[in-house]
């Protein structure tokens, strides 16, 4: 009958086979990609050691500022709301002016919105199709639901 592997490695561990080992208690050098070419694995390196990153890892990092851009813009014009809102209460009868004023805004940005929304699943497309390993790859964003959100958290006045 064969020996589970976990029966070996414990035993092993029994007769003290892991003490002492070269390089015990420091991290592991993970820098390179057992599944790339190469000549992946050199342009990588010849990359990284003239200060440049593959596209896809260029794409991902805009992807990320760009997700912070698009929430920052809705916290923006949520904060805006609830300054008119609450200026709104302290002078009602300037409310359809500033109403009027904050749904044209609100309609420019819900269209900024939708523009970097539509950027964005570009970007995340590209970056999908550059990712060297399908594991890491990125969803696109339902624009549908991210409009709703927007609709949400910044009612009209």
């Amino acid at each position: 009958m064969p020996i589970d592997v976990t029966e070996q490695i414990e035993e092993a561990m029994e007769r003290g086979e892991f003490k002492n080992l070269p390089g015990q208690g420091k991290p592991l050098k993970l820098d390179t990609n057992p599944f790339l070419t190469p000549q992946v694995r050199m342009a990588n390196r010849l990359l990284k050691e003239n200060g440049f990153a593959p596209r896809w890892i260029e794409l991902e990092k805009e992807i990320k500022q760009e997700k912070g851009q698009l929430e920052k813009l809705l916290i923006n014009l949520k904060a805006r709301r609830e300054r008119l809102a609450a200026f709104i209460a302290r002078h009602p009868h300037r409310q359809e002016t500033v109403s009027r004023s904050f749904a044209y805004e609100r309609a420019r940005g819900i269209a900024r919105y939708s523009e970097k929304l539509e950027n964005l699943n570009q970007k995340i497309q590209r970056v999908n199709l550059l990712m060297p390993t399908r594991n890491r790859q990125y969803a696109l964003i339902n624009k549908e639901e991210a409009l709703a959100r927007f609709q949400e958290v910044c009612p009209s006045l």
